[in-house]
């Protein structure tokens, strides 16, 4: 278990002072000119560009990122297979993606693992639309947090999670492991439950702290893939129902439809103090950005929060 990211969580806890993380890898890699629109996503520069994936990941800890995220939110069987890729080579480079995130500069790595609707290619992670059993689940998961843990993960960013039936068996997966690991998930974000205080698969936020509150490894709980104008709302539900620290990295200001498969534009993301302030006074502790936001955008945030 990686003690020096609880040292560095326990610290950002009492000083008030968030941890910054890094922004969106994929985003980055397509400013680069790099086309992501295919099963592997980012994953793909594991086994095609390993040298742009550690530039991206150094651009993030320039700009003040202290811990970074792997290029393993979409490595998982079903894209490997779908890529032709043998289970053994997907096991290779998911561990590689932890070698490169570490060996990029010093910040901590933490080992992405996303949801089994992003595997599906049809915007499933940000809808919950689909249903497996417990076993199923583990089944899908297991092989690659094994592989991040293995290759030294200093954690597991448990992220974009829309399903509290797959969030149940992830939180046991990382308990089983000991590897301590934030878990933050998209909202509901159309009809009535737009509204900040939803999953994406209608669970309130509340039920989510209740579900995870008896695992030893989340350490932190909160929202990504979100429009910052529901980071809010959402960070005030969960801390009444939960004393974890809080994470919070939402999107530019683009919202993703799931229906189309396109951004569409929202209120910006503002990483300046006074817009910082009342996410921090709500119990963030972990702060950074997702979609469409880049290293310049990490790099507006650090100064707004004290560094450790």
């Amino acid at each position: 278990m990686s003690q020096t990211f609880i040292h560095l969580l326990q610290a950002a806890v009492r000083s008030g002072d968030p941890i910054v993380i890094d922004g969106g890898l994929g985003t980055a890699l397509e400013s680069r000119g790099i086309d992501l629109s295919h099963e592997l996503w980012s994953a793909a520069l594991l086994r095609d560009s390993p040298d742009t994936l550690a530039e991206v990941h150094a651009d993030f800890i320039r700009a003040g990122a202290q811990i970074v995220t792997t290029a393993s939110y979409q490595a998982t069987p079903l894209g490997f297979e779908r890529a032709s890729i043998p289970a053994e080579e997907g096991l290779r480079l998911i561990a590689r993606s932890v070698e490169i995130a570490a060996g990029a500069g010093d910040a901590l790595v933490a080992g992405s693992v996303g949801p089994y609707g992003a595997a599906l290619g049809d915007g499933a992670e940000y809808t919950g639309d689909y249903h497996l059993s417990d076993e199923e689940f583990a089944a899908f998961h297991r092989p690659r947090i094994e592989a991040l843990v293995s290759a030294g993960a200093d954690l597991l960013a448990i992220e974009t999670q829309p399903s509290l039936p797959e969030i149940t068996v992830l939180a046991g997966l990382a308990d089983e492991y000991g590897i301590p690991a934030w878990l933050s998930v998209p909202l509901a974000d159309h009809g009535d439950l737009a509204d900040g205080l939803h999953m994406a698969d209608g669970t309130p936020l509340t039920d989510l702290a209740e579900a995870v509150a008896d695992s030893t490894m989340i350490r932190a709980l909160g929202v990504n893939c979100v429009r910052p104008s529901l980071v809010a709302p959402a960070l005030a539900a969960l801390a009444s129902a939960t004393d974890l620290p809080l994470i919070a990295y939402p999107n530019s200001g683009e919202t993703y439809d799931a229906a189309t498969m396109e951004w569409r534009e929202d209120s910006a993301f503002d990483s300046g103090p006074r817009a910082l302030a009342p996410w921090v006074s709500s119990g963030v502790r972990i702060i950074g950005g997702c979609c469409r936001t880049t290293p310049a955008d990490i790099a507006g945030l650090a100064p707004s929060v004290p560094q450790l």
